[in-house]
């Protein structure tokens, strides 16, 4: 890791926008800050669909989730979610009570406490995703670790997350998403790709293409981060969020110039050092590079 003051000739990269996944693989909510406190984004993945078996259901192999739109029903995101699906009545899923039944839901390799929000939900929810599901709302006496490959430099022995693939974050540069956009342009491709599939938590302009895999260490606005590892790219990214049609795109792209001993890789996990709070427009300071 190396210091890191110069700012490449242009102005400080800034925040361009913000976005949350309150349901886990369904729509995210443009916003013009993120409240972090523990976990991450409040209000972020905090809701999530489970098999029979308690498996995570994710838009990978449910592309119809990518459909359900979810929206707060209160201003602090911790209450109660509306959810609305093509020709379905907007639901709105209530936050279970400490009498809720709890169970322990697969998320990855995690097992993660869960309070189920009941029949009603989950036939709402089973109807608009076309499979039976179970909607889930994370349990405060959730202990899911956070791992140190998201955390970069901060220690992270006693921090904790949510419904997350793994990190509190996930940055992602509008510059990388056009060198992506202008590659395929060049292969003769007629469409790009929406910023859409690659469900960044925090987007950034005035930066080189893919200068935030560098960071180590920044603030944005007035909340430290450590950055972590690059972020690996799945099937997800393949699915137009519009139509739900799969194709080869990005991942064939990205397996020519984005490829590395983990998988292809887009945008950087990334760790808050404490609560705060990050806004549209907020300045991007680089403390420290990885060497």
């Amino acid at each position: 890791m190396t210091e890191h003051s110069e700012t490449l000739g242009h102005d400080l990269p800034r925040v361009a926008a913000l976005t949350v996944y309150p349901l886990k693989s369904a729509a995210g909510i443009a916003v013009e800050q993120l409240t972090l406190d523990d976990r991450g984004a409040m209000g972020d993945r905090r809701w999530l669909l489970v098999d029979g078996e308690g498996v995570a259901i994710t838009a990978r192999t449910c592309h119809a989730l990518l459909h359900v739109v979810p929206r707060f029903a209160t201003a602090d995101r911790n209450g109660a979610l509306r959810l609305d699906a093509p020709h379905r009545p907007t639901f709105t899923a209530v936050v279970p009570g400490a009498d809720a039944p709890q169970r322990h839901v697969q998320v990855w390799d995690d097992a993660v406490a869960a309070l189920d929000t009941g029949d009603e939900a989950a036939a709402w929810c089973s109807d608009a995703i076309g499979r039976a599901c179970r909607l889930v709302y994370l349990s405060d006496a959730s202990q899911r670790p956070l791992r140190a490959k998201y955390a970069g430099p901060l220690p992270h022995a006693a921090r904790r997350v949510a419904f997350t693939d793994g990190a509190p974050l996930l940055l992602l540069g509008y510059p990388s998403v056009d060198a992506l956009n202008a590659r395929l342009v060049e292969q003769g491709h007629a469409e790009t790709m929406d910023r859409r599939r690659f469900r960044a938590n925090v987007w950034l302009d005035r930066l080189m293409p893919h200068e935030e895999d560098r960071w180590a260490a920044v603030t944005i606005g007035e909340v430290p981060l450590g950055v972590g590892s690059l972020c690996t790219r799945c099937v997800l990214t393949t699915v137009d969020p519009n139509s739900l049609e799969q194709g080869p795109e990005p991942l064939r792209s990205f397996n020519a110039y984005r490829r590395t001993a983990d998988g292809v890789v887009f945008g950087v996990n990334a760790t808050h050092a404490r609560k705060g709070v990050i806004r549209v427009g907020d300045a991007v300071q680089v403390h420290a590079t990885k060497a």
